[in-house]
């Protein structure tokens, strides 16, 4: 196929009103799609400062599960990360004669447990426990200080999947569309040639048979 009729035949199809809708509709979907799966880093920062007074306390740890950085940036999974960065929860003794236990739990089970004496500053990587729930402070004495960091991976746009989903279909309808309505391409010049050629051809015989029965029936007469 000659270049002049491949190109004839992309702009016959990119004309029609049906692919258009089709480019522009898939492609603000894979936008929206892309843009849905953006991820973002959120920090989390809790602080407060307990005494014996405040009795026990107990917050939500609500850690995601972990993501480890990949050692290549470029690779895939470092494309769209998602879950827990990293936590940690320091411990900072306002008193020397402090004393207080740090539990974490989880299903109501100790899986770790933390003392803080004689003024003691500590500080617990919750990126080991993610899987904790909660995390449980008991002062007996002095004054205890807490900082709990959370930076974990978000996707805000996450709502803009379902117009995209959406768009996408709509532009696959719109492409069966152009190919249910589309007609053929395009025609090579040397055949068009030829066909003018035959046409013209068969209308000369036509011509010449009915001049000949014309004449007969004339004879006849």
């Amino acid at each position: 196929m000659k270049l002049s009729t491949v190109k004839k035949a992309l702009i016959k199809i990119l004309s029609d009103r049906n692919v258009q809708m089709t480019i522009a509709l898939f492609g603000i979907g894979f936008l929206l799609a892309l843009t849905a799966t953006y991820p973002t880093l959120e920090e989390r920062i809790e602080k407060d400062t307990l005494v014996p007074e405040d009795g026990i306390k107990k917050i939500e740890a609500r850690l995601d599960q972990p993501y480890d950085e990949p050692h290549d940036p470029y690779g895939l999974d470092g494309i769209q990360p998602t879950g827990l960065k990293s936590a940690a929860l320091e411990l900072h003794s306002e008193t020397e004669n402090t004393s207080a236990s740090i539990i974490l739990e989880q299903y109501e089970l100790q899986i770790k447990r933390v003392e803080i004496e004689d003024g003691e500053d500590k500080t617990i990587n919750m990126t080991e426990y993610h899987e904790a729930e909660y995390i449980i402070f008991e002062i007996s004495e002095g004054r205890l200080s807490y900082t709990y960091t959370v930076n974990h991976f978000i996707q805000p746009y996450a709502f803009l999947s379902i117009p995209a989903f959406i768009l996408m279909w709509i532009s696959v309808i719109f492409l069966l569309r152009a190919i249910a309505l589309m007609g053929p391409l395009s025609v090579d010049e040397e055949e068009k040639k030829k066909k003018r050629k035959n046409q013209k051809v068969i209308e000369g015989i036509l011509r010449d048979r009915k001049k000949g029965t014309n004449s007969k029936s004339e004879e006849d007469k």
